[in-house]
């Protein structure tokens, strides 16, 4: 990168890592703050996985306007959502309006973080994909594992207004960064404006490939770490009688050493082939989930939750760097848009299926079910060849 572009990186580093570090703050604790107010049932359901739907729903939509209208203006619009949104949790206790907050802040979600990552793509040297996106997924991780001991301080000391008034302090100093610090002048690279003329999901059905190979992957990845968040808890505590130390321990170990990967599997990811290092994590972490259920104490499930964090990091850069690829031919936005959508849809999905599975086939059959979603995934996306790339005049 040059020193225009380090800056602008620097800047979006500092906002991404500020919005999710309110985020994880606050997360946390919004099933709790639901519940506070009287929602039960259904309509927590809706409160809480409405969040993701929204998602789901606009990821695409934004990331083909990002491509059509420039990324600074829709950045802008998501960090103005996000702080109404925030401001308003402290003005209402209204469980409809509550619910539609969180809709609202979904699509908030949609229009941030594809965009981001796009604006990342489209300033770094696509021999630099890997080393750019592993760094910059370095400020969502870092804030997600911190976020939750920190929400849970403020939580003790100040409650839900505490933990909303964060969330704001946090949205409105991304937001003042980005109206200071990101260049009015930045535009979509000639070769988004003319791809994205035509409609994203129609662009990728007809020219996939590598693409649909990612959108599979991330999906069946998706499911595997909520179901894995959802369910290793209480495999934790009902199998190995661990307490609430051990439990957080091995909760927080694979994101850790994630963490502390990203930025070296990143170089990698530029010096070896990128699918090679994309099959090789994908096939480990969901080989690795099945042994979960067979750890028989603390430190051989310590092992295995770390090695879950080191080859999901291995392949994260990677699976970053052919997206950017990707959007060079299918429009960048819209390409990160799409598999965003997918990456929410296996979030949904890994919770609601191993719920299923676990009253029919128990904690150990969750682990296998991931595990062999995860591998169908990886075959999935094998199977996907990657498709001769376009020039400008092509596209």
């Amino acid at each position: 990168m040059n020193g225009q572009h380090r800056n602008l990186f620097r800047v979006l580093f500092l906002i991404n890592f500020l919005i999710s570090l309110g985020f994880g703050v606050s997360d946390a604790f919004f099933p709790l703050y639901c519940q506070s107010i009287g929602a039960r049932g259904l309509l927590l359901g809706v409160a809480v996985g409405g969040y993701a739907l929204s998602k789901i729903i606009f990821s695409p939509i934004m990331g083909s306007l990002a491509d059509r209208f420039g990324r600074r203006q829709l950045v802008i619009t998501s960090l103005l959502v996000y702080l109404l949104v925030s401001c308003s949790y402290l003005v209402t206790e209204n469980l409809v309006v509550v619910v539609s907050l969180r809709l609202l802040q979904g699509a908030g979600c949609a229009m941030f973080r594809p965009v981001v990552q796009t604006l990342i793509a489209d300033h770094a040297s696509s021999r630099q994909w890997g080393k750019a996106m592993g760094s910059f997924d370095i400020s969502f991780y870092a804030a997600l594992s911190s976020g939750p001991l920190i929400g849970g301080i403020i939580m003790d000391q100040a409650g839900f207004h505490g933990l909303f008034g964060v969330l704001i302090i946090c949205s409105m100093a991304a937001l003042g960064l980005a109206l200071a610090a990101i260049p009015r002048q930045l535009q979509p690279p000639r070769i988004a404006q003319e791809v994205s003329a035509q409609p994203g999901i129609r662009n990728i059905c007809r020219q996939g490939g590598t693409l649909q190979g990612l959108l599979l992957f991330i999906f069946g990845r998706a499911c595997g770490i909520t179901a894995c968040g959802t369910f290793l808890p209480i495999l934790l505590s009902s199998k190995l009688g661990m307490s609430g130390v051990q439990v957080g321990i091995i909760m927080a170990s694979a994101t850790l050493i994630m963490t502390l990967l990203l930025r070296p599997a990143g170089r990698i990811a530029d010096r070896v082939p990128r699918r090679m290092l994309v099959i090789c994590g994908g096939t480990v972490v969901p080989l690795l989930y099945m042994l979960l259920p067979v750890a028989a104490d603390f430190m051989q499930m310590l092992g295995v939750t770390l090695g879950i964090g080191a080859f999901s990091a291995l392949s994260q850069p990677a699976t970053s760097a052919l997206l950017a690829e990707e959007g060079q031919r299918l429009g960048m936005g819209t390409s990160i848009g799409t598999f965003h959508a997918f990456l929410n849809l296996g979030f949904v999905a890994g919770p609601l299926l191993g719920s299923l599975l676990q009253s029919s086939a128990g904690l150990q059959g969750v682990f296998i079910a991931i595990g062999l979603i995860g591998l169908c995934s990886v075959a999935g996306f094998i199977l996907n060849k990657p498709v001769r790339k376009l020039t400008v005049a092509q596209a």
